[in-house]
Order: structure tokens, then sequence, then C-alpha cells
């Protein structure tokens, strides 16, 4: 009878031990590590970032060739505007001169038709009424010259001055990309077996010394 108590309580305790280490396994707050992918090479990622350089660097010499191409024939045909612009007022202008130029021509030349008459028939005249007639044929007629000289010039008017066209604006020009840097290279070390070899050589050379100087 003693023996099977001793059993019974044996295998509880048993139960209880085996119980307390599943509920701590199972409470166990400890997370599993997660596997860390391999770290990449630094010489392959630099070789990666060059070739990725190269291929931007194409690209970015493609881009510059289209913004100079772009900037160029913008500004030519600005150019060529403000030129054509430019000539046509130039040729009314010369327009306008020869116009004037004409008008007063035309004023001087009534001017002195009108002197000439007066002269005539001031030579002619041989009364006081004769010659006061003639004094106002002469104001009359250039009175009149005055008038069609000023109704002409206000006909003719000034040249507006051309409207230019605006300048362009520069395109935005390419950034240049950035060249990655070349990784340190890591510094050689000498194996300990070298060191030991060049001390040894250093000893035998020192110890020749001092022979010769016996």
């Amino acid at each position: 009878m003693k023996t099977k108590k001793i059993f019974t309580t044996s295998f509880l305790s048993a139960g209880l031990i085996l119980g307390s280490v599943s509920v701590a396994n199972a409470t166990d707050p400890t997370p599993t590590p997660t596997p860390r992918a391999p770290a990449t090479p630094v010489a392959t990622t630099y070789a990666a970032q060059l070739a990725a350089y190269k291929v931007a660097l194409a690209s970015y010499q493609v881009a510059m060739d289209q913004y100079r191409a772009a900037w160029k024939a913008a500004m030519e045909q600005y150019t060529a505007a403000v030129k054509a612009a430019m000539s046509q007022y130039q040729t009314a202008q010369q327009v306008r001169v020869a116009k004037r130029q004409a008008i007063i021509s035309t004023f001087q030349a009534a001017v002195a038709k009108a002197d000439s008459d007066f002269a005539n028939a001031l030579a002619a005249a041989t009364t006081a009424d004769q010659k006061s007639a003639a004094v106002t044929a002469r104001n009359t007629a250039i009175t009149a010259a005055t008038a069609a000289r000023k109704t002409a010039l206000d006909a003719l008017g000034d040249v507006a001055r051309p409207v230019l066209q605006a300048k362009p604006v520069e395109p935005v020009k390419p950034v240049a990309p950035v060249k990655p840097v070349e990784p340190v290279k890591p510094a050689t070390t000498v194996k300990p077996g070298n060191s030991e070899k060049s001390k040894k050589v250093e000893k035998s050379d020192n110890g020749k010394k001092v022979g010769q100087n016996k």
C-alpha cells in the first residue's frame, strides 16, 4: 500500500514538472532570430554603382546635346525675328524720309514759283494797286503751299517702333551624375613568418658586422 502511494506521488510530481516546463516554453517571449541575408561585397556594390554611373553619364551627354541644340535653335529663331522686325522698321523709316522730302520739295517749289511770279508781276506793275496785287498774290500762294505742306506731313505721321519678340527662356540644363567613390583598398598585412625571417636576417647581418669590427 505504501509503495502504491509513493508511486502515485512520484507520478503526480513528474506530471507537474512537465506541465510547468510546457507552460514556460509556451509563454517564453523571446522571439526567434530572423536569418539575415549575406552582406554584399563592397567590390560588387562599387562595380554596380560604376556601371549605373556610366549609363547615367551617357544619358546625360545625350541630354546635354539636346539642351544645346534646343537653346541654339531658340536663340537663332529669336535673333532672326528681331533682325526681320528691325529691317522692316528701317525700311519704313526710309520710305517716310523719302515721302517727307518730297513734301518739302513740293513746298519749296511752290514758294519759289510764288517768288518768281511776284518778281515778274512787280516788274510789270506801273501803279501802286498793281504792286499791291502782286504782293497779295505772293502771300496767298505761300500760305496755300504752307497749308498743303502741313496737311501732307500730318498725313505722313511717324513710323511706329516695332514690338520685338521676347527673348526665349533658357531651357533647364541637365544635371551631371555624380561618380561613385572607389572604396579604399584594405592595407596588406605582413605574415608572421616573413617578419621572423627578416629578424633572423637582421641578427645575422649584425653578427657579421660585429665580427668584422673585431
